[in-house]
C-alpha cells in the first residue's frame, strides 16, 4: 500500500516507527497529500485546490439564490415574531443533534458525503416547492430540519476530507481566498437578485421558487466537486452512544460562545428591516453590495495581520469592533447609516469565519480524533445558533427593539470576557504530540 519512499519522508518528518499500530492511522493523511501532489496522472482530474474554489463559487451562489431572501420571504408569508426567531433556530437546534450523536461516528468515505448530498437535494427542492402550499411554515420548516441533519454531515465530513489533500499552512490563504470568492459572489447576486425579485414581484411567491431551485442546483453541482476528493473505499460502521464535548478545549469553548451573540441579532435585524423600517429587497440588497465591497478590499490585509499576530487576536477585533455597532443600531433610522453599519458588520462576521476556521484547522493537530473535534467544534457553534434566536424571542417579549440590540451587545461582551473561566477539556492528543510534549516517556502508544 506504502511504497519504501513514503514510509521513509514520513518517518522524517514526523518520528512515528514504521511498527507501531497507529502508523497507517496517522500516516493516511500525509499520504494522500503525496499522492494527490505528485501521483497524478496527465489528463486527471481537476487540482483539489480548483475543485475547492469551485466549490466556494458554486455554494454561494446557493447562499446567496436560496438564503439570503428567505428571511423576508417568511416574513412575508405573515409569520409571526416568534416564527422569524424559530427560523433561526430550528435548523441549528437540529444540526446541533446530529452533530453530538451521529457525524463524528462517520467514515469519512466518499459513499457517505454523497448520500448526504442527495438528501440535502432533496429537502432543498421540497422547502423551496413548500411556499406554494396554503399554509407553507410548518412545512417549510420541517424540510429546513431535514436540510439541516444532511447540511451538517457534510460539513463535518468535509474539513476531513480537505486535510487529505491540502498542506496545514495553506489553509489561512485557502480560507481567505474562498471568503473574496464568496464576498463577490454574495455583493453581485445579492443585488441582482433582490433588484430581480423586487422587478417580479407580481408573481410572489413564485418568483422566489425560481430563484430557490437555482440555489438547489448549484449547491449539487458543487456537493459532486468536494465528493470526488473523498476517500473511495468502504468502511462497516455500527451507529452507538457516546458522549459529545470530549474533544473541546478552551478555544472551541470561547468561540463557541462568542458565535452565540453574533447570531443572537438576526432575527432582530430582520425584524427591524422589514417590519419596522420597512426596507425592500433591494435596499437589503444594497446591505450585501457595501459590505461586500469593504469585505473584498479588507481582507488581504485581515490575512496579513493574521500571519503576523495570529488567528486568535484578529478574531478577538473583529468581535469587539461588532459589538461597537450593534449598540446604537435600534437609534439609526437613516438608510445610509445603516448601510454603513452592516458594512463593519459584515466585515467583522467575514474576518470571523476566516480565524475561526483557520484556528479549527490548527488546534486539529493536537486531536487524535478527528471526526470527534471537527464534529464537538461545529456543535458548539450550532448549540449557540439554536440557542440564541430563543434568547432573542424572549427578550422581544420583555423589551422594545431598541433595548434588546442593547441587551445583545451586554452579553457579547460578557461572553468575550469569560475565555479565561472556560474549561480546557482533557482530549487524546496524537501520539506525535504525545512524544513531543513528553507525556509517553519516549515509549511506544498502541492503539
Amino acid at each position: 500500500m506504502f511504497s519504501a519512499r513514503d514510509v521513509h519522508v514520513f518517518r522524517y518528518r514526523t518520528g512515528v516507527s514504521y511498527n507501531q499500530d497507529t502508523f497507517r492511522t496517522e500516516a493516511r493523511t500525509y499520504i494522500n497529500r503525496i499522492s494527490l501532489s505528485t501521483h497524478r496522472k496527465p489528463g486527471a482530474a481537476m487540482k483539489p485546490e480548483t475543485r475547492i474554489y469551485l466549490d466556494a463559487v458554486l455554494q454561494n451562489i446557493k447562499s446567496v439564490a436560496f438564503f439570503t431572501f428567505l428571511g423576508v420571504l417568511i416574513a412575508r408569508l405573515g409569520a409571526s415574531d416568534f416564527e422569524i426567531a424559530l427560523s433561526n433556530s430550528l435548523p441549528a437546534f437540529f444540526c446541533a443533534l446530529t452533530l453530538a450523536f451521529f457525524t463524528r461516528q462517520l467514515p469519512v468515505t466518499r459513499g457517505v458525503f454523497l448520500i448526504s448530498g442527495y438528501v440535502r437535494q432533496f429537502a432543498f427542492i421540497c422547502m423551496a416547492l413548500s411556499i406554494l402550499l396554503p399554509n407553507p411554515i410548518p412545512v417549510l420548516f420541517t424540510f429546513w430540519a431535514i436540510n439541516a441533519v444532511s447540511v451538517i454531515v457534510t460539513a463535518a465530513l468535509q474539513p476531513a476530507i480537505l486535510r487529505r489533500v491540502i498542506e496545514p499552512n495553506q489553509f489561512p490563504t485557502l480560507f481567505s481566498r474562498n471568503k473574496i470568492i464568496g464576498i463577490t459572489i454574495m455583493t453581485a447576486g445579492g443585488f441582482l437578485i433582490g433588484f430581480g425579485l423586487d422587478a417580479t414581484d407580481q408573481w410572489f411567491p413564485y418568483n422566489y421558487v425560481g430563484s430557490m431551485l437555482l440555489g438547489c442546483l448549484a449547491t449539487f453541482t458543487g456537493m459532486a466537486l468536494i465528493a470526488s476528493m473523498a476517500p473511495r473505499q468502504s468502511i462497516k460502521f455500527r451507529i452507538q452512544w457516546v458522549r459529545p464535548f470530549q474533544d473541546c478545549d478552551r478555544n472551541v469553548w470561547w468561540i463557541g460562545l462568542n458565535t452565540t451573540g453574533v447570531h443572537m441579532v438576526a432575527p432582530l435585524f430582520t425584524i427591524y428591516h422589514v417590519k419596522t423600517m420597512h426596507l425592500s429587497n433591494t435596499q437589503i440588497g444594497y446591505f450585501v453590495v457595501v459590505t461586500g465591497i469593504v469585505s473584498a478590499l479588507a481582507l488581504p490585509l485581515i490575512r496579513m495581520a493574521m500571519n503576523r499576530f495570529g488567528a486568535t487576536p484578529v478574531y478577538a477585533a473583529s468581535l469587539l469592533l461588532m459589538v461597537l455597532c450593534v449598540l446604537p443600531y435600534g437609534f439609526v433610522s437613516l438608510f445610509p447609516l445603516l448601510l454603513v453599519l452592516q458594512a463593519v458588520i459584515g466585515l467583522g462576521i467575514a474576518v470571523a469565519e476566516v480565524s475561526t476556521q483557520t484556528i479549527m484547522m490548527r488546534d486539529a493537530d493536537k486531536h487524535r480524533r478527528e471526526m470527534a473535534y471537527f464534529s464537538d467544534f461545529q456543535l458548539v457553534m450550532h448549540v449557540g445558533m439554536a440557542v440564541d434566536p430563543l434568547i432573542s424571542g424572549a427578550l422581544l417579549l420583555f423589551l422594545p427593539l431598541w433595548a434588546c440590540f442593547l441587551a445583545v451587545a451586554t452579553i457579547r461582551l460578557a461572553f468575550f470576557a469569560a475565555y479565561r473561566w472556560l474549561p480546557d477539556g482533557k482530549y487524546e492528543r496524537p501520539v506525535a504530540v504525545k512524544q513531543a510534549l513528553g507525556e509517553t516517556g519516549g515509549l511506544p502508544q498502541r492503539g
